[in-house]
């Protein structure tokens, strides 16, 4: 297979390759190139190294792209053009993306030539446009970066005595459907997690407004409970009614006029699963199974991920069934929505 490390410098593409590929298969990576025509800077190069490096690399490229060859190739902010290519060769698009900080204070560690760090700050600027789907996957290393998928489910709001809405009970996730990022979650991904981090049955999991976690007035309150049942992660919880966001929040639950949750998490495991041709010459896509997931956050938002169920933040005033449970209406992949301004793409950790 061919895979492509796309990242900013600094940011760890050589080092990921050095501990992933096989001692039989093609590396190509611009630095060393040059440093084996004779450049003896080991980040960045100089002329005559610079063209002859380059053009050596460019040869490369095009004859594992023409043979199919395994390769890893380092490259990090491949055009429009070169993206198409790779796409053509079924190539694997992994981004090495630390973030900025990270990558910084990397460089400087590292001693990186000058330019190095206006390069780093013009990649975050303008990163490359990757295409989505099975063969694209996020590394990152320390400062992991976190995911949020967003669902639409059924979520009543929970009232007091007075029918003043206090909380709400919903579904923060659904197993075994296929959402618009082409990604299932299966049961049982979330075990762990619970286990480790909200032991008291879930207790305990802050709840914000559109996942804004930098804005403290944007965090309405803890869940009182989070279990994995048949249909997926229910969730309880209470909204401090007593700020001016929580009680409107609680307002638009009541009045059904946000009905969507939402969480925060990062992939501890997943694998994706092929698509196939079925007997009656349909087909069933593949998608991106999500075994083993880290939560952060649960969040009460407008814009929803799953399609495939309906979520009516309801109280049971007004007729809800308490019980009720996510619709199971099939969904399709489509391109990923972009999540707090980063791409969403798959993210598997580098310890």
């Amino acid at each position: 297979m061919i895979h492509v490390l796309v990242g900013p410098p600094a940011s760890g593409k050589s080092t990921y390759v050095d501990e992933h590929a096989a001692e039989n298969e093609v590396k190509v990576d611009f630095d060393r190139i040059a440093q084996a025509f004779g450049s003896g800077i080991p980040h960045g190069s100089v002329e005559p190294f610079r063209t002859v490096a380059f053009a050596a690399r460019s040869a490369a490229i095009r004859r594992i792209l023409d043979e199919n060859i395994d390769a890893w190739i380092i490259h990090s902010r491949p055009s429009v053009e070169q993206v198409e290519a790779y796409e053509r060769a079924d190539a694997e698009f992994i981004l090495v993306d630390p973030g900025i900080d990270q990558c910084l204070e990397q460089a400087a560690d590292d001693d990186r030539p000058e330019g190095t760090e206006q390069a780093i700050r013009d990649w975050y600027d303008d990163p490359p446009n990757l295409p989505t789907g099975k063969n694209q996957h996020t590394q990152h290393k320390e400062n992991r970066m976190m995911l949020t998928k967003t669902i639409r489910t059924p979520v009543k709001a929970r009232t007091n005595e007075d029918g003043e809405p206090t909380g709400f009970t919903g579904y923060a996730a659904v197993f075994d459907n296929i959402d618009l990022g082409g990604d299932k979650i299966i049961k049982g991904a979330f075990a762990q997690t619970l286990a480790s981090r909200y032991p008291d049955h879930g207790a305990g999991i802050p709840v914000y407004w559109n996942h804004d976690t930098d804005d403290p007035f944007k965090n309405l309150g803890l869940t009182t409970s989070a279990i994995e049942d048949e249909h997926g992660l229910k969730v309880e919880g209470d909204i401090d009614t007593g700020t001016e966001l929580g009680k409107q929040v609680a307002k638009l639950l009541k009045e059904n006029r946000v009905s969507q949750m939402s969480f925060a998490y990062n992939v501890e495991a997943g694998a994706w699963v092929d698509g196939q041709k079925n007997d009656d010459g349909t087909f069933t896509p593949g998608y991106y199974e999500l075994r083993q997931l880290d939560l952060f956050e649960v969040s009460i938002c407008p814009i929803g991920m799953n399609q495939a169920t309906e979520v009516s933040a309801k109280k049971a005033l007004l007729g809800l069934d308490p019980d009720q449970q996510p619709h199971d209406e099939p969904s399709t992949p489509s391109t990923p929505r972009l999540t707090a301004g980063i791409r969403r793409l798959r993210l598997l950790n580098i310890q």
